[in-house]
């Protein structure tokens, strides 16, 4: 009988691809797994969960934490979501749920837990979110990306596998690859910058490249720009207002970038958040960076985490209240203007990389599974 797994998760990117990427380790481990993605109605999960090829079923779940007032019907959401997932497990009945962060990943892992199923969650930052604290009084396993400072679960449960990231992604790290990707960039006559906000995007990111458009533009940069959905219009229009083609533009500015695989070969620089996801995958292709963190996350994660790329040579940190003061553009062109420096900035990045990871995650859920079927 093929394996039973529900990987559920939702919300932005910073949960969804790690859970992507455990499903393309499950599939090559053993192609015959059925695999359900169990998300949010709300985010982006349902149509990233399409683009890989699998199976998708939605909970009207949604945040609690800050919500004022909705926090009431939100909670009455959550409990409708918990009895659905206990429904849609009772049908599948899978070998194993592991959750990635997030409110759809309480409610199935919490539902599978009641049913006495093998649960695991996966957590990306060194400080976990509210769902993943709570679930790791009750999954069975919690895989880890950092470790765990604040000691917010169970050491006996937990493993540090590192932050999963997708195969194409990972390969652009491997002996040899870098080293002839590093060669290709440093021949180029016009250097590149990726800005990118997350999968949802940073308006303070966005506002920050429309600032510094006309100088890269003057200096000869070419931008690859993922500014998220809701301001796109915005970006564009003021690309265009800086002489840039309306057809180039469409290239230029996207809502998403799918193949980050593909940006990340194409960048010498990229200048973004310090999501855990975002720093584990700049890490596995050694991309040297400038990380402004969001100073709303929770525990003021992205500070850590970007603090700890620093730390290994492979960024510089710029706080969000500084933007403002630093001549943003001029640091950006002397990072690209230095090749030796973008090099020593890479070999830093690849020192945090952990390739393996997706693979690590898999091993876990079919140890969960064993337990299940023992």
């Amino acid at each position: 009988m093929a394996l039973r797994v529900i990987l559920t998760t939702g919300g932005t990117g910073g949960h969804i691809f790690p859970a992507l990427a455990v499903a393309e380790a499950l599939k090559k481990r053993l192609p015959e797994t059925e695999i359900l993605f169990v998300g949010g109605l709300y985010g982006p999960e349902a149509e990233l969960a399409a683009r890989a090829g699998l199976e998708f079923h939605g909970l009207a779940v949604r945040g609690m934490l800050g919500r004022g007032v909705k926090a009431l019907s939100a909670a009455g959401a959550m409990v409708r979501g918990i009895v659905q997932a206990r429904k849609l497990i009772g049908r599948r009945r899978p070998d194993v749920v592991m959750g990635f962060g997030g409110y759809a990943a309480f409610a199935t892992v919490f539902a599978a837990f009641t049913r006495g199923l093998p649960t695991g969650i996966h957590e990306q930052n060194a400080i976990p979110g509210a769902a993943n604290r709570l679930l790791g009084r009750v999954a069975r396993r919690i895989c880890l990306s950092l470790p765990d400072l604040g000691h917010a679960f169970p050491s006996a449960k937990c493993i540090m596998t590192g932050n999963p990231i997708r195969a194409d992604i990972a390969a652009l790290g491997k002996p040899g690859v870098r080293e002839a990707l590093l060669k290709q960039k440093a021949g180029r006559e016009r250097p590149r910058l990726l800005i990118m906000g997350g999968s949802q995007g940073a308006r303070a990111l966005n506002s920050l490249g429309i600032i510094m458009l006309a100088r890269l533009r003057d200096a000869g940069v070419d931008i690859l720009h993922q500014t998220g959905p809701k301001d796109l219009d915005r970006v564009r229009a003021a690309y265009r207002s800086h002489g840039y083609a309306a057809e180039d533009v469409e290239d230029i500015v996207r809502p998403f970038i799918h193949d980050m695989a593909a940006a990340y070969e194409w960048a010498d620089l990229a200048l973004c958040r310090a999501g855990a996801t975002s720093l584990a995958e700049l890490a596995a292709t050694g991309t040297p960076s400038v990380l402004v963190p969001f100073p709303y996350a929770a525990h003021d994660h992205q500070t850590g985490n970007a603090r700890a790329m620093q730390n290994a040579g492979g960024a510089l940190l710029v706080p969000e209240s500084e933007i403002e003061e630093r001549n943003m553009a001029e640091l950006m062109l002397s990072l690209l203007a230095d090749r030796e420096r973008l090099r020593l900035m890479s070999d830093g990045a690849v020192t945090l990389a952990r390739p393996q990871a997706a693979e690590a995650v898999a091993e876990e859920i079919l140890a969960l599974a064993r337990l299940r079927n023992a």
